[in-house]
């Protein structure tokens, strides 16, 4: 059994994320934010498998999360790996482990014994190949995208990446205004000031802005990691939505990242294919998939309870909250 290790894993462990295909929130950087966000860190690896892992509390709960990992690659490395976070819940005393196994099929983390439970983190998202020619990511953008885009400078719209961390004022006027206007729940101001004291400093992290006569229409927050760079965090501005920025904006990074050698573009959480046109993420999936992209399918969210009298109380209240 792999030995458990706290705090940042050691400098190499992003080169082993790139040799076993590690999402960016099993990466060096998301651990040093959630350092920053004052959450433990946990990690273990093999040759075979690893983890990176954050202790969550909550209503008098604790827990070991995940996301996005283990990092796996065979049935019996996610045995391994599944073995060595039992190992570290019951050291650390915690109630519960929730993780997303990244690597194996669905089917091979149901035999575990860990229970599939609503996804924290999207279990299907849309990737862009920035390796392909041009033309061929022009070619599969859609055709409104393709006008909108075209005219965006007929419109007044300047289009600008930015590594100024002075920017996220804006960024976070525009979220509390999407929010509001699309009734979603963000987080904190707190969070996204954290992510971008934490990430940019060190290249992790960078602003896309859409701008019309001084005013900021649309604002994106990237996040990067080896050769991929993720559309995370968008607000837009509800009294600009004529200038139809967002196409266009997204097109800039789509450009700017190729430009500089990222090879996929991760637009994040998306609907399934087949989701009704009335699922919450309808609007804004049918919006990335209108850039192209294939289908990339996770796991899910998976727990194991430790202490089974906590967390059955501890889903129970959560099941009387909804």
């Amino acid at each position: 059994m792999q030995e458990i290790h706290s705090g940042l894993p050691q400098i190499q462990w992003d080169e082993n994320q790139l040799k076993i295909a590690g999402h960016m929130l099993q990466g060096r950087p998301w651990a040093m934010f959630q350092q920053a966000l004052g959450r433990q860190v946990f990690w273990a690896e093999s040759s075979s498998w690893s983890w990176l892992g954050i202790v969550v509390k909550t209503r008098g709960i604790k827990y070991l999360y995940v996301p996005y990992g283990p990092t796996v690659s065979s049935e019996l490395s996610l045995d391994e790996a599944l073995d060595s976070l039992k190992m570290a819940a019951k050291e650390l005393k915690l109630d519960f482990i929730r993780c997303e196994p990244n690597g194996v099929q669905t089917d091979l983390v149901h035999r575990t014994g860990f229970i599939k439970v609503r996804s924290v983190q999207p279990q299907e998202s849309l990737i862009i190949d920035l390796t392909q020619d041009l033309e061929i990511l022009r070619t599969n953008l859609s055709s409104s995208h393709r006008n909108t885009i075209n005219g965006a400078e007929r419109r007044g719209l300047v289009l600008r990446s930015s590594i100024n961390p002075s920017d996220i004022e804006i960024f976070l006027s525009l979220m509390h205004a999407t929010a509001d206007s699309r009734s979603f729940h963000a987080y904190p101001d707190s969070y996204y000031r954290t992510l971008v004291e934490t990430l940019m400093p060190n290249g992790n992290a960078m602003f896309f802005l859409a701008e019309y006569q001084g005013k900021i229409a649309s604002a994106t927050l990237c996040m990067d990691y080896q050769r991929t760079r993720a559309y995370a965090y968008t607000g837009n501005d509800p009294g600009l939505r004529q200038l139809r920025a967002t196409a266009p904006l997204v097109w800039k990074i789509i450009l700017d990242s190729k430009q500089a050698g990222f090879e996929r573009f991760d637009l994040w959480g998306i609907a399934p294919l087949n989701a009704d046109k009335n699922h919450p993420w309808a609007g804004f999936s049918e919006f990335k998939r209108s850039f192209g992209g294939r289908d990339v399918f996770y796991s899910g969210t998976w727990e194991l309870p430790i202490n089974r009298l906590k967390y059955r109380a501890y889903r129970l209240a959560k099941k009387a909250m909804k």
